[in-house]
Formats: C-alpha cells, structure tokens, sequence
C-alpha cells in the first residue's frame, strides 16, 4: 500500500507542478463577492447575481477565511486538484477493487483536467469535491447513514450552484427504482434536507427572499437565458469528443454486456454533472464531469478488455497525451489573467485620487476594481456589467451614482462581451457620466473620470 501511495503522491505533485506552469485564471468574482460581502453588502438585494451563495456569500467565504489574494487562490486550486485526485482513487478502488485502474484513472485526470480549463479557478472546481463523495456513497449503500451522507454531499453540491438540481432529481429516482427499503429514500432526503435548511435560515435571516429567488430562478430563466445562454461550435464540440463520447460508448457497451446498477448510476453522474455546462458551454464548466467520464472509460475497458486491459489503457493513454500537446503549447506561461499590470496601473491611478472606503465606479473595465483598492461601488450596488444582468439592473446602478455619487470614475468605453460592446448597453449610465464627469486621466485605453 505504501507504494501506491507514493505512485498516487508522485502524480498529484505532477498535476501540481503542470498547473503551475499554465496560465492561471481566477474568476474575479471569486475575490469581488466575498469582499463586498464581508464589508455589508446584502447578496441579491445589494449584490446581484444569479448563483447561489456557495463560498462567496455565507458569513463564511473565502475572504472571511483569509483566502483573498492571487498567491492564496492559486494555493487553493493546488489543493482542491489534490483532494479531487484522492478522492477519484477512492471512488474508483471502492468500484473496480482495482490499484492499477485508480492509478490509470488518476493519471487520466492528471491528462485531461487542464485540458478542460483545468488552469481555471471557479465555482465548478469546487463540485467534484462533492460529486464524487456523493458517488462513493451511493455505490456504498449498505446502510442508511451512506445513503444520508450522499444527500449531504448532493444538496452541498446545490449551496455552491442550483444546477446540481437534475443530477439530485436522477439520483433519487435512482434509489427510489432501485432500493425497496423507504428508510434509505428517507435518509437520502433528510442528508439533503441539512444543506437546503442552512439556505432556507440564510435567506430568511437576510430577509432577502424576493431577490434571491428573481436573481438565482427567475433571472436564469428568462433574461440570462435569452441573452446569456452560449452553444459549443463545431471545434468545440469535437474537442469533448475524445474523452466525453468514449465514456459514453463505453458505458453503453459494458451495459449491454452487464446490465449493471452501478453502470446506470455512473451514467447518471456522468450526465447530471454535464448539465453544468448546458446554459451556458465553456471548458471550465465540464470540470465536475471530467472525473465521472474517466469512471465510465475505466470501466469500460475493464469489462470489454480484461485480457489486454494494460495494452488498452497504454494506448488511450498515449492518444491522450498526443491530443493535447497543441493545448499545453498554447497555455504555458506566468500570466494571472485579470490581475496583470494592467489591472494594476489602474488600480494605481485610482489610489492617486481616492481612499480606501470610498465611492468608485468601474464603468465596463475591472469589475474587481474594489476589491483592488479597497472602495465601494456607488449606493453599495454591484453587478457585474454583462448585457444580461445591465438589462436588468442598469435603473438600480444609475440610482447609486446619482444618490451616492462616486469620487472618480474609471471606464472603458471599448470593453466588449462576445462582441458585445458593455457601454452601448448602459445608455443612461452613459449619458449621466458624460453629462457630470469628465477625463483627468488615460491608462492605456482606460480613463480615469472625475467630476467637473
């Protein structure tokens, strides 16, 4: 066992030292939300957005634990990848009873997981630290306390993003099929019930339940989805089809061969975690589903291969390592994507005219310009300026400058999102800044504005 541990230790200080060598991109909400909350802001009321609160906005979050600056996030991604990797050994060994197939699945997930913007920090890192709990669980199910602690890690999986919904729905008509005992159903329930209760209390206690429930449901479904809904294209699509379609052919093959409950329920999580990625498709929101794919691979090469499964494994292996080459090329370098010397020119220059604490406005440019410079958005309103939310939220925007009104302003007028142009859909915001503001300052293509 000893030696296992060290292959396994050897890959994850692997997948470590690769990722450290890549472009590194942490989503700037990830530093924004929490800072804004730890200073007042009420999430949804104050704060708009369209996610549950997860680890930016509970009085515990990442900023109320110390985790703030680019070095700490990097550190935390180091380690969520770590974890991710102990628990893919665990799930697949409970499986396949098999060291040599959780090693191969490590080293699969070593392979693919900076491939699917892997080098990217965001909500959807954190969800396989609760699927793949949740799974073992499951496939555990000799008692009820099993049962209850998939719950738990199902519905914890929902605190973090409301589109764990379907897989949660799957899982439970799972067991309803499948297991007689209606203790066990219960347990599932009652496992999930603890998550969704400290929800219920949060809200209730922020009295927020009209706008969490239009920014995390309603918003969802009818602007963002409108708007903000985004399909692969062609490239896109083929690009998932070396690890995602060979999972899939996999899994179907072994079922016909086995039918299999554990087959169905590797399925489902294969399926449930890609809904992650349906309203709105970006590499980095297949990352809950990249270790469930390499499950269905495994599997499927244990049980149509069982004589030749090390010359099988070596050879997808090999394919894998041959696939992404253009990708690790294109991807090495020390860049901090959102937090380069650009970010920090102007975050410089707005530190020329302002304190800490005071009011700023980032107009269509660093949206975690407070966080930055340690201000505050005009009227404590925030929202991150795409087309989908100002469409919403411009009026409530508009109304902060006007009643709180900022000391400088520092916009953007060419920043664009897929080809849309962020000023030309914040008319009002606009017109007011042009009318009362003018330009003291220029940082390559961004101005810095103070009032006339």
């Amino acid at each position: 066992m000893l030696g296992i541990s060290i292959i396994l230790f050897l890959i994850i200080i692997t997948h470590i030292f690769l990722l450290s060598k890549l472009v590194f991109f942490p989503y700037p909400e990830l530093f924004i939300y929490s800072y804004l909350t730890k200073i007042g802001l009420v999430p949804y009321k104050q704060i708009f957005d369209q996610h549950f609160p997860g680890i930016m906005f509970f009085p515990i979050n990442l900023t109320t634990l110390g985790i703030d600056t680019v070095f700490e996030m990097r550190l935390l991604h180091f380690a969520i990848i770590s974890l991710t990797q102990i628990l893919l050994f665990v799930v697949v060994k409970k499986l396949f009873n098999s060291n040599l197939l959780a090693l191969a699945s490590n080293i699969l997930y070593l392979i693919w997981q900076p491939f699917f913007e892997g080098y990217v920090l965001w909500i959807d890192s954190f969800i396989p630290l609760f699927l793949l709990p949740a799974l073992y669980f499951l496939v555990s199910k000799k008692s009820n306390k099993s049962i209850l602690l998939s719950g738990l890690f199902l519905g914890t999986a929902l605190l973090f993003k409301q589109v764990a919904a379907p897989l949660i729905f799957m899982t439970f008509l799972f067991l309803i099929l499948t297991n007689k005992p209606l203790k066990k159903n219960l347990s599932f329930l009652l496992g999930l019930a603890v998550p969704i209760l400290i929800l219920v209390l949060f809200v209730t206690y922020k009295n927020i339940w009209e706008d969490f429930i239009y920014w995390s449901v309603t918003f969802n479904l009818t602007t963002f989805a409108e708007m903000g809904s985004k399909l692969p294209d062609l490239f896109g699509f083929i690009k998932v089809l070396p690890l995602f379609a060979v999972s899939f052919v996999f899994l179907a093959l072994t079922y016909f061969k086995k039918k299999s409950t554990e087959i169905l329920m590797i399925t489902f999580f294969i399926i449930g975690s890609l809904v992650f990625s349906f309203a709105r498709f970006d590499y980095i929101h297949l990352q809950p589903a990249v270790p469930f794919a390499i499950i269905g691979i495994v599997l499927g090469l244990k049980e149509l291969q069982k004589k030749n499964i090390h010359y099988y494994l070596g050879l997808y292996l090999l394919f894998s390592i041959l696939f992404i080459i253009p990708f690790y090329k294109a991807s090495f370098g020390d860049k901090v994507l959102f937090f380069g010397d650009n970010e920090e020119k102007i975050s410089n220059a707005v530190l020329r005219y302002v304190n800490s604490g005071n009011s700023v406005f980032a107009f269509g440019t660093t949206p975690h310009l407070y966080y930055l410079t340690k201000t505050r958005p005009p009227g404590n309103v925030f929202v991150f300026q795409f087309p989908w939310f100002m469409v919403e939220a411009e009026e409530k925007i508009l109304q902060g400058i006007i009643t709180d009104p900022p000391e400088i302003i520092v916009r953007d007028k060419n920043a664009e999102v897929e080809n849309m142009n962020l000023v030309k859909y914040m008319p009002k915001i606009k017109a007011h800044i042009d009318r009362y503001y003018k330009v003291v300052d220029k940082i390559d293509g961004t101005e810095i504005m103070v009032k006339n």
